[in-house]
């Protein structure tokens, strides 16, 4: 039997594993009180230091990006030499291209405008107006994102203490998170930064029992990627905890769920009003990126075969997203009888959504929109050590990733 099959089968027996422990203790298992008062408004003490932490993560990203290509590009100065010369190729490129042009337009005007509705609306929507006043896109959007990774990671932050009534842990998230490789996606003017702020502004809103706002926050999340959707299904399985600590229900406990349906619901229609069909992005996406929907284990199969071409970049992209989406059903198997079960649930669909395509080669820089991940890690690892031998791992992989990146390797 061939090693792929193998590893997909593993990993789906472990994947279900952890559904059914999810699904037991979402209808069955313990469920602490609701905790009160002030303090899940207040939240934790040093919150001004981690976004302090974030912002200097940032510049340390920023400054490696720069370096990189200016080095490759020495005529250029360091910001377009990142710009045209290393980052020129990805995403970036089509959302600035939306902002400043929008869905549909000049469709002989440039490369690949047809390909513009693929791409989610809210980031080019943001920068818009910026476009309109002339200012550099690509400076902007990058500024926006350094602030949107700092203020997402201080709500990280809160959410994983709200969790754990634990600081220490919440650092340690956070941690993790920025330290995942492929995080300097995170400082390049691209939607990775105002997904990561959204989804977490859901969850801190939802902890907080703000449900107007988390229904915002939700249709926000939905229109800037597609896996804003599974905020919907969070809120489902909230709500059944609720009811299950005999609070009573509310008409409010709709929006977290109409939200994320909402924002999905107006991509679609801007697909039917551009081009006359509201999935007109699936066959861009397959004609173009050869993306088709699939189950996760045919993906490790599928993925699997590019190791075996022998080549090194075969190797490298296959091997290593295989690892991706196999350490990732491994750590919410782990955190399976600790995470909260909402939580828990939304993981194993961001794994079930995010790593279902035939052609995957992004599994690294969509991990980075997976908010159960870093909770996960923090859940299941609790001592120092652990913790430390995790982050130092992390720093090894991050280099190894940010090199492959950029010596030009097929990373977008």
């Amino acid at each position: 039997m061939p090693v792929s099959v193998v590893l997909a089968g593993a990993a789906a027996a472990v994947f279900l594993y952890a559904l059914a422990r999810s699904a037991v203790r979402l209808f069955a298992g313990h469920i602490p009180e609701k905790r009160t008062g002030g303090i899940v408004d207040q939240g934790p003490q040093g919150q001004k230091l981690v976004f302090g932490g974030a912002l200097l993560w940032c510049v340390v990203m920023l400054t490696a990006l720069c370096m990189a290509a200016w080095l490759q590009h020495p005529e250029l100065s360091p910001l377009d030499a990142v710009q045209s010369g290393l980052c020129g190729g990805l995403d970036a490129r089509h959302y600035l291209d939306l902002a400043r042009w929008g869905y549909g337009a000049a469709e002989d005007g440039f490369a690949e405008q047809y390909l513009m509705i693929v791409f989610f609306p809210l980031w080019g929507w943001l920068l818009r107006p910026f476009a309109l006043l002339g200012a550099d896109l690509w400076l902007t959007g990058t500024v926006l994102a350094i602030l949107l990774t700092a203020g997402g990671t201080v709500l990280l932050y809160r959410c994983v203490w709200r969790l754990t009534e634990n600081r220490t842990t919440a650092a340690f998230a956070c941690a993790v998170q920025l330290a995942l490789p492929g995080s300097f996606f995170f400082v390049l003017p691209q939607t990775e930064a105002l997904f990561y702020y959204l989804n977490f502004a859901f969850l801190d809103a939802m902890q907080r029992r703000k449900m107007g706002q988390a229904g915002l926050f939700g249709l926000l999340a939905a229109l800037c990627r597609a896996n804003g959707i599974l905020l919907a299904g969070y809120a489902v399985a909230w709500m059944i905890l609720a009811l299950r600590r005999r609070e009573k229900p509310r008409l409010a406990w709709a929006l977290p769920v109409a939200g994320p349906a909402a924002g999905i619901l107006v991509y679609l229609l801007l697909n039917w009003k551009v081009y006359g069909n509201a999935f007109q992005f699936t066959i861009y996406q397959k004609e173009h990126w050869h993306h088709s929907f699939c189950l996760f284990p045919q993906a490790i199969v599928n993925m699997f075969r590019y190791a075996d071409t022998e080549t090194p970049l075969g190797i490298y992209i296959g091997l290593w997203t295989v690892a991706v989406i196999l350490l990732e059903v491994l750590l919410f198997a782990l955190a399976a009888h600790k995470l909260s079960p909402d939580w828990l649930l939304l993981g194993l669909a961001g794994v079930l959504m995010m790593n279902g395509q035939t052609w995957l080669i992004s599994a690294q820089r969509y991990a980075l929109g997976m908010p159960a991940l870093p909770c996960a890690a923090g859940t299941v690892l609790q001592g120092r050590k652990g913790r430390l031998i995790l982050l130092a791992g992390l720093g090894m992989l991050w280099w190894v990733y940010f090199a492959a990146f950029v010596s030009h390797a097929p990373i977008y």
